[in-house]
């Protein structure tokens, strides 16, 4: 089950850039780290770079304002599990078949699994020009003008649930973002709070606010206009700001919420599994120590026999048992039987980690071959400082007009 939405997009560097890296704190750890966000990647042309000067120069030759459309498809956890490396290479293939399904045209799929909601999503980028009328894209361009029913026929086609009663979707800020002027006050401050509420200290407002802070940006609520935020411009200094509503609706009071709920349902799922391992370490302390009472009891045990034997004079040899001639048994076997114990539960703990390890090797070896793809973009054409100075320096588009020929 999944939705969809689409944006017009007037910069495909800009557009796809976001995509792989992100902003902010996000983009600076993919930078350092030089990673991509892509946990899966496909493309009609043979690379990322190729694909964004193509999308420019169609663009560029044919005077129109769209470089292409970004489509934002979104899955139902309850369907796809962003853990599982099969269903992430999955959810990008139903991106490819639905680029595929709207218009003759290239595309560029790039599957996400960071999202602050918790699902698998792909970003679908289709180049404005259909390669059969060498036009720019009218089929799909809009959620009533096709694009929904496409996408539900692909749903049922491929054997996934379709919603009974499909509704538009609000855009999600990766969609809405691009609405505004690349490097603009509006998109920057989009992009600053987007980048809190992926922080995991926004379990709630107070986490978020936090957040917010570190990157520059204060919230303020009033009753007329809601959730405002506000942060300094860097063209005039003034402190400039903008409605949640205006930006992005999960952006409002109501549409954090759930990013709220999904931070701190992790966070408790977190510290439950630290504490079952403290439990654990714990439990094999315990047995170390049972262990080591029977030991010294053990000890003792002789040492009294030996003393009084001594004081008794006995020069006969012992067999190694005490005067009954069981106590001893006794010690060793319930020694024994609780080093056993041990054990078996060292080693159910360590079967536990060791599958759990093998998990998540599998899915990290699964996503690295998906972002080989994506990482030529690192240091090329579309290198993390200069995509947003290039959309400065070029030159305005114009709207699309009448095509001839």
């Amino acid at each position: 089950m999944s939705t969809v939405n689409v944006q017009a997009s007037t910069s495909a560097r800009d557009a796809i850039t976001y995509a792989l890296v992100g902003k902010g704190k996000q983009r600076e750890q993919h930078e350092k780290d030089r990673t991509t966000r892509a946990a899966a990647l496909s493309s009609s042309v043979s690379s990322v770079e190729d694909f964004i000067a193509r999308a420019e120069q169609l663009a560029h030759a044919h005077h129109r304002r769209n470089e292409l459309y970004t489509y934002t498809q979104n899955f139902s956890p309850d369907e796809f599990d962003l853990n599982n490396p099969d269903h992430v290479l999955r959810v990008n293939m139903l991106g490819v078949l639905l680029a595929k399904r709207m218009n003759s045209a290239d595309y560029l799929v790039v599957t996400h699994v960071d999202s602050a909601g918790g699902h698998l999503h792909n970003h679908i980028y289709v180049i404005n020009h259909d390669q059969l009328t060498g036009k720019a894209l009218k089929r799909c361009t809009s959620w009533t003008h096709g694009l929904h029913q496409v996408n539900d026929e692909l749903m049922r086609a491929e054997g996934c649930e379709v919603l009974p009663s499909p509704e538009a979707p609000k855009p999600d800020w990766d969609l809405r973002r691009q609405a505004f002027k690349p490097g603009g006050f509006e998109q920057t401050l989009g992009d600053k709070v987007a980048d809190a509420l992926m922080d995991p200290r926004s379990v709630d407002r107070d986490g978020f606010e936090e957040a917010l802070a570190e990157r520059g940006v204060t919230l303020a609520e009033t009753e007329r206009d809601g959730w405002t935020y506000k942060m300094r411009r860097t063209d005039n200094n003034k402190l400039g700001r903008k409605k949640a509503s205006g930006l992005c609706d999960e952006f409002t009071a109501s549409g954090v919420q759930p990013i709220f709920d999904y931070h701190r349902a992790n966070a408790e799922r977190i510290n439950h599994e630290r504490a079952e391992e403290l439990a654990g370490a714990a439990v094999e302390f315990a047995d170390v120590e049972s262990l080591d009472v029977e030991a010294r009891r053990h000890r003792a045990a002789v040492d009294q026999a030996d003393h009084g034997s001594e004081r008794a004079g006995a020069v006969r040899e012992g067999d190694g048992r005490s005067p009954d001639g069981q106590a001893d048994r006794v010690d060793l076997a319930a020694a024994r039987a609780a080093l056993e114990a041990a054990a078996r539960r060292r080693d159910e703990e360590q079967d536990r980690r060791d599958r759990k390890d093998a998990r998540r090797r599998r899915i990290a070896a699964e996503q690295q071959r998906s972002r080989e793809t994506a990482r030529r973009v690192v240091g090329a054409q579309v290198r993390l400082g200069c995509a947003l100075d290039d959309g400065e320096d070029r030159e305005a588009a114009r709207d699309d007009g009448p095509e001839f020929g």
